[in-house]
Parts: structure tokens; sequence; C-alpha cells
């Protein structure tokens, strides 16, 4: 990796009395999501929404100037570099001229930090289950998106908020036309979730947020996987930043369900 990663670990209420292994969902954007999702997840799981989980969230850190936060999540979250305005959520044009190439590369790289190195480094700490959840927003969306498509058995559920999957001159439209043509499933739980007003932003819309979750969606639901367990929304009224709270809030509640008897 370029650079070092923030990692921010979240126990299970009942970690400390017990022996069991628990699922695990890995947080992109750590420094700004992950206070939102234990919160979260501590209020769905006290009222027996959601299943215990052990939360795990990476990032840069959270002192990071938000020209450093947007160059290095671009960087991680994009596969190759990007072309055309600057994205949402922290993407930017390079400050050192006027061209319309933003900073990308890195994606495969960060999921293979992920999986590869850091899963089992805390593997050897922690009691984690074999089950492994990953959440997105905006470009950390495009992260998810192109987990699901380029390396799909790395996790098993893909949280997906306002994701921004047309980057990349649409590669991930081309990985999923390739994973096609030689699969004829998708073991996976898809959470896609976006906000209405995304569409009547005109940046928005030029970045192509909802346009590219429905196709995407679309496309996933004409493939006819028996395993994949899709769901997309969108969500009235709500904007590129507060359609992640519902996201989050549905996401976890549909693919974590709370088990045990109420």
């Amino acid at each position: 990796m370029p650079w070092p990663h923030e990692v921010h670990i979240a126990l299970p209420p009942s970690y400390e009395h017990s022996d069991s292994s628990y699922p695990v969902l890995w947080v992109t954007d750590a420094s700004l999501t992950f206070p939102l999702i234990i919160g979260l997840m501590n209020w769905l799981h006290t009222v027996q929404e959601v299943a215990e989980l052990m939360v795990i969230g990476v990032g840069a850190p959270a002192e990071s100037s938000p020209a450093e936060f947007g160059t290095r999540r671009t960087h991680d979250f994009y596969p190759m570099p990007k072309r055309g305005s600057a994205g949402p959520g922290g993407a930017r044009v390079e400050a050192q001229s006027n061209a319309v190439t933003t900073g990308g590369g890195g994606a495969e790289a960060f999921l293979s930090f992920l999986v590869d190195e850091l899963r089992p480094r805390l593997a050897t700490e922690l009691r984690c289950g074999d089950d492994h959840g990953l959440v997105g927003f905006s470009g950390g969306g495009h992260f998810v998106g192109f987990a699901l498509l380029s390396r799909p058995a790395a996790f098993d559920r893909y949280v997906a908020s306002s994701p921004a999957l047309s980057g990349c001159e649409d590669l991930l439209f081309n990985l999923e036309a390739d994973y096609a043509m030689t699969h004829d499933d998708l073991p996976a739980k898809v959470f896609l979730g976006a906000g209405e007003a995304e569409i009547t932003d005109p940046y928005l819309a030029a970045v192509d947020i909802v346009g590219s979750m429905t196709r995407m969606s679309q496309l996933l639901r004409l493939r006819n996987y028996p395993s994949l367990e899709l769901t997309t929304r969108l969500y009235p009224r709500q904007t590129h930043g507060s359609a992640l709270s519902y996201t989050l809030n549905e996401g976890l509640r549909t693919l974590y369900p709370h088990t045990a008897p109420v």
C-alpha cells in the first residue's frame, strides 16, 4: 500500500462473555462512517433488529486534511484513473493542472490488503467468523461494486450507499458482462441505496449516481442468478449525504437480521 491505513475495531456486546466467532463487517471511510455505523448497530441490536457483528473500519487517519483524504480514497476506491469532473465524497481534479483526469488505480491493491493481509492478521487475534460483509459510500460504493464483480468470493454481503458505479469508463459494467459470460450464479447478498434528490442535483446527476445504480441493479436482476439476493432502494427526498443513514439502517436490517426470539 502507498500509505498506512488506520484500523478501527468494535467488538460485539457478547464478545467478552462468549467463545463464539462472529460475522465481520468491513467499513471503508472509517474516519467518517465508523461512528455512525457503530451507533446504529448498537441501537438496532438493542431493539433486536440486527445480529451481533464485529465491525472493522479502515481508512485515512482522522487528522488527514481534506485534500489528503480525497486523494487517498480516490486512489483506494477506483481501479483506474477516472475521467470527468471531480467525483463526490472526496475525488478531485489534480491540482497541478486543469486536466480532467482524477487519481485512481489502487482498488485492486486495497482489496488485496483487506482480504489477503489485514484479514488473516486480525484473525490470529480476534474470533472472526467466515462471514464477511463490505460497506462503502459514494466512491466507496464503487469499491464495493469492484469487490463484488472482480473478486466475489472475498465477501458474502455488500452494502453500497449512493454508489458511483459508472466511473473508470464503465469498468464495472465491463466486469459484470465478463463475469456473466463465464458464470451462471453469483452467491452474494447485496443492498444498494441512494437518495431521490441525487437525481435533481446537477453535479450528482452528471456523475450518474442514481443512473448507474439503477442500471447495475437491472443487469444483475436480468441475469437470474439463483443465489443472488439483491435489494435496491431510492429514498424519497434524501440527498447524497442523508441517504447514507437510510441505506445503512435498512441495509443492515436486511442483510443481518436478528434471528433470536424477541
